[in-house]
């Protein structure tokens, strides 16, 4: 059997593969963007916005890379702070859509309001149309009474 070797050994993080050895074959990003094309493509990809948990996962895989370093440095707690700043994003990153989600919700709810609203003020104008109606047939007859009980009583 062959020994495993217990000398540390250099990884490197690919956003699209993740970690592999640093021995493996290095591509230079100049010779794949000598179009605008590929260019263009290039900013729009990496314009794109992490998630929380990728983010998060990320600054925790940083942060073990230099731990796992074991170089008593106290300028190496500088990686300690960007890693809490990361995992601080990563939960403003999820606080930001909790927050849209509630929001729709409210939106949802205000729509909803709204309709039961105009559904009322639409009950309450005919209800005041019925009476209004009710009251100028009150008024008929009551004319046409006073008529005839007043010539009747005159006569």
């Amino acid at each position: 059997m062959g020994k495993s070797s217990t000398k540390p050994t250099m990884m490197r993080f690919e956003p699209k593969s993740g970690w592999s050895d640093a021995g493996g074959q290095v591509i230079s990003i100049n010779e794949h963007l000598k179009s605008e094309d590929k260019l263009e493509h290039k900013l729009k990809i990496d314009s794109e916005p992490l998630s929380a948990e990728a983010l998060v996962n990320l600054g925790e895989s940083m942060q073990d890379v230099f731990d796992s370093l074991k170089i008593n440095d106290p300028r190496l707690q500088a990686w300690t702070q960007v890693h809490a700043a990361i995992r601080l994003i990563g939960g403003k990153i999820q606080e930001q859509k909790t927050l849209r989600a509630r929001i729709d919700a409210l939106d949802s709810e205000i729509e909803g309001v709204r309709s039961l609203a105009s559904e009322l003020v639409s009950n309450a104008y005919r209800g005041e149309q019925e009476v209004h109606e009710t009251s100028k047939l009150r008024m008929q007859i009551a004319e046409s009474l006073h008529d005839k009980l007043v010539s009747t009583l005159k006569g």
